[in-house]
C-alpha cells in the first residue's frame, strides 16, 4: 500500500511540474492574453481535468506558479537569519541587493514579465488574481528582509518596487524613461546604482533615527556562525 500511495505521490508531482513548465512555455510564447488551459494541457500532453482537479481553472495554475518562487525567492528562516545585519552599515547592501535581484530575474524572463504585466491590466479577474499573489509573495519577502522596528518599510518598499516594476513594463515594451534607452545595458546600470544610493540614504536616516531600531544579528549568534 505504501508503494502505490508513494507512486501515486511522484505521478502528481511529476504532471504538476509539467503543467508549471509548460505554462512557463505558454507565457513566453503567446504572452498572459494568449495563455489557455488547452495551449497549457496540449504542451504538457496531458488531460484538461486533471489540471481542474489540481488548479480549479488557469487562475489557479498561474497562482501556484507564482507561489512556488518563480518570480520571487522564497527564504527559510535559517538563511534570513544568516543575512541578518551584524552592523548597520550592512542593511542598504541587504536591501538594494535583494530588490534587483528580484527585478534582474523579472528582465530575464518573458514569462515572469508577462506575470508582471497582467498585473496592471485592468477588468481582469486573471489579473486581479495575480496581482493579489505576487504581492502577497512581495510583501512576504519586505517583511522578512527588512531587519528595522519603527518606521513604515511597507511603504517604502512600495515606492521601490513599484518603481522597479514601472521600469521593467516601460523595458518590456521598449519604451524610454527619462530618456534613458532600458534596451541598454549600461542605462540598468545606472538605474541599478541609483537604486543604491537611494536605499543607502534610507538605511542612513534608519541608523541616525532615535526611533527606529535597527534589528541585528546577536554577538552569540555571530560567534555560532564561525
Amino acid at each position: 500500500m505504501q508503494l502505490i500511495l508513494e507512486k501515486i505521490k511522484r505521478n502528481r508531482a511529476s504532471t504538476i511540474k509539467r503543467m508549471v513548465n509548460a505554462l512557463e512555455e505558454v507565457l513566453a510564447e503567446h504572452g498572459i492574453e494568449g495563455v489557455s488551459i488547452n495551449l497549457i494541457t496540449q504542451k504538457a500532453s496531458i488531460s484538461k481535468v486533471l489540471l481542474y482537479r489540481y488548479f480549479g481553472n488557469l487562475p489557479g495554475l498561474i497562482e501556484y506558479y507564482v507561489r512556488i518562487g518563480r518570480l520571487v525567492p522564497h527564504y527559510s528562516p535559517d538563511w534570513v537569519a544568516q543575512i541578518q545585519p551584524a552592523h548597520p552599515e550592512n542593511l542598504a547592501s541587504i536591501w538594494s541587493g535583494n530588490a534587483l535581484q528580484v527585478f534582474r530575474q523579472l528582465r530575464a524572463s518573458r514569462s515572469s514579465r508577462e506575470i508582471l504585466k497582467a498585473t496592471v491590466q485592468e477588468n481582469s479577474a486573471l489579473s486581479d488574481s495575480v496581482s493579489m499573489t505576487l504581492d502577497g509573495e512581495l510583501t512576504q519577502l519586505v517583511n522578512q528582509l527588512s531587519f528595522v522596528k519603527g518606521s513604515d518599510h511597507e511603504a517604502v518598499s512600495a515606492v521601490m518596487l513599484g518603481a522597479l516594476s514601472y521600469l521593467t513594463l516601460q523595458s518590456h515594451y521598449d519604451r524610454p524613461v527619462i530618456g534613458l534607452d532600458l534596451r541598454r545595458d549600461e542605462n540598468w546600470l545606472r538605474i541599478e546604482k541609483a537604486v543604491k544610493l537611494i536605499y543607502q540614504a534610507l538605511a542612513q536616516t534608519a541608523i541616525d533615527s532615535s526611533t527606529v531600531q535597527v534589528d541585528l544579528k546577536s554577538v552569540d549568534e555571530m560567534a555560532s556562525a564561525w
